[in-house]
């Protein structure tokens, strides 16, 4: 985490992310790269049908059909909740703050960026109960990239990252 961060609990589930500071839209939040392990798209769905806890708990989709996690299921990295409004973009692994976001409101992402577009990996959305569908390799780079066009022309030329 670039931020510093509690793990408590969520309202939306079990426990999550709450910034101690305020953080600023455009801010870099973490890299889900780092200290994470790659695998394929094929092998993350065979860990999902196999059941392979940590894999499912933390793998997210980094970029195309190529997927990170990590062995730590009690990283900070992975109290991330879903969320359909999300007040952070995951573009490749990077995570960014979309708006100013206050101390002590939980920081949020959208997971259809961060699983497989099949049937395997598909769960309801804790606050909703909507199906949580994710988008394909193709989908997720155009989505989350046009998102991050947008998020870095919003932001003023003093932009720091």
């Amino acid at each position: 985490m670039f931020i510093p961060v509690a793990v408590r609990p969520s309202d939306i589930f079990g426990k999550g992310l709450f910034p101690l500071a305020p953080v600023r839209k455009g801010t870099v939040i973490c890299s889900f790269s780092v200290d994470s392990k790659m695998i394929t798209e094929n092998e993350y769905l065979d860990a999902i049908r196999d059941e392979r806890y940590v894999v499912v708990r933390t793998g997210t989709r980094y970029v195309g059909k190529y997927f990170t996690y990590t062995d730590d299921p009690d990283a900070n990295l992975n109290f991330f909740n879903h969320s359909f409004s999300a007040n952070l973009l995951v573009h490749c692994g990077i995570v960014i703050a979309t708006g100013d976001i206050a101390v002590g409101e939980e920081l949020t992402i959208d997971y259809r960026y961060l699983i497989d577009d099949t049937e395997v990996g598909v769960y309801n959305d804790a606050t909703s109960g909507r199906p949580i569908r994710g988008l394909s390799a193709r989908q997720t780079l155009l989505q989350t990239s046009r998102q991050l066009l947008a998020l870095l022309e919003s932001l003023d030329d003093e932009w720091q990252g």
